[in-house]
């Protein structure tokens, strides 16, 4: 059923650039793709700053050309990138150096064409599975908008879970930022999985000062609320995370 929903997903990507031109869709809609880009963009400067956020959105955007010196200095790796354009739009912001993962070489095909159409040629893309990564290459900033709930939809998606905790660990590098974006998981429950991760991961460590491998940093507050039985709620989370 989820590889007949990504297939279904790509399939009509195409449909609609071959037809119609147009640059395909974004799964959690083209606003709040573009809350994450400039959200995350505002988070590394901070961080380049050498300030570390409770959160980040009341601080002013910087524009581009300004954010470009902090901005080129971070590799930005997007996982099950899609068609691609959250990296478009992290370009946009002054991100330089970045890669788009999907184990679907027909996405991956999809993402190089879209960026190709858009003048933005340089973005790397390439056909890996984040559950098997063969990726020996440790990022600064990697993100996930939709992945994470897609391996939960599979029917081992506990397993599934436990494997993408310990690949991603892997990708990111000490000192890099996590930035999961969910619609299937609050903060909270993004919050207390990293910390269920985290206690994994020291038990299974032999050194004598073991730490946590993730802390959270700060998460999106701007996204429209909702109040479902009596407790308040938003559609999308996005939550960042440092790997210590």
């Amino acid at each position: 059923m989820l590889h007949m929903q990504m297939s279904w997903r790509i399939f009509v990507n195409m449909v609609i650039l071959v037809k119609f031109g147009k640059l395909g869709f974004s799964m959690f809609g083209a606003d709040v793709m573009e809350v994450v880009a400039s959200w995350t963009k505002n988070l590394c400067i901070d961080i380049s700053r050498g300030r570390m956020p409770n959160h980040v959105d009341n601080i002013k955007s910087d524009p581009v050309e300004q954010g470009d010196k902090y901005l080129s200095d971070w590799s930005v790796l997007d996982i099950g990138t899609g068609n691609g354009l959250l990296l478009q739009e992290l370009s946009k912001q002054g991100f330089s150096d970045l890669t788009g993962t999907d184990y679907s070489e027909g996405a991956i095909d999809l993402a190089r064409s879209l960026a190709g159409r858009v003048g933005l040629p340089n973005i790397h893309f390439l056909v890996d599975d984040v559950l098997d990564t063969k990726l020996e290459r440790q990022f600064q900033l990697v993100g996930d908008k939709g992945t994470l709930d897609a391996i939960g939809l599979h029917p081992d998606g506990s397993i599934k879970r436990v494997m993408y905790w310990d690949s991603v660990s892997r990708l990111v590098a000490p000192g890099g930022v996590l930035v999961i974006t969910s619609c299937n998981s609050t903060k909270d429950e993004l919050v207390q999985e990293v910390e269920s991760f985290n206690q994994r991961s020291v038990t299974q460590e032999h050194d004598e000062t073991p730490k946590d491998k993730f802390q959270y940093l700060s998460h999106v507050r701007t996204y429209p609320t909702f109040m479902f039985g009596g407790s308040v709620g938003s559609r999308v989370a996005t939550v960042a995370f440092l790997r210590n």
